[in-house]
């Protein structure tokens, strides 16, 4: 049987998932269905922190984007973002990992943001 275009089952547009309500599940802290939150507490992603990747362009604009709360993850994805720019005829000026919250990357604006209060602090790694 052929549906046409007015069928709402062909038409919904996709389900786009909350990176805030992924991670809180994927952590542990998603609340069950009906519970009601104690006063005070708070499942928000503004207190998780762990690390996401930062890549500068040359006309001033920056990309923050890759939350991981894992470390190891974290370096593994800025080695791959770094190898597949390293030999493409347009490479950003600075590609590396900065400690933020979850948050600040949810919040973030997918196309170039030149925000200077943006998160740009290098992360110093174990020897500090």
């Amino acid at each position: 049987m052929l549906t046409t275009a007015t069928d709402p089952v062909t038409t919904a547009a996709p389900r786009r998932r909350n990176v805030g309500q992924w991670l809180a599940t994927r952590l542990g802290l998603a609340r069950p269905a009906g519970a009601v939150p104690d006063a005070g507490a708070g499942t928000s992603t503004e207190f998780v922190w762990g690390y996401a990747i930062r890549r500068e362009w040359r006309n001033g604009s920056h990309d923050l984007f890759g939350f991981t709360p894992d470390k190891d993850v974290a370096e593994r994805c800025l080695a791959r973002d770094q190898s597949y720019w390293h030999s493409g005829p347009v490479r950003p000026v600075a590609v590396y990992l900065v400690p933020v919250n979850a948050a600040a990357v949810d919040r973030h604006p997918v196309d170039g943001c030149r925000s200077s209060s943006c998160p740009d602090a290098a992360e110093r790694g174990e020897g500090r």
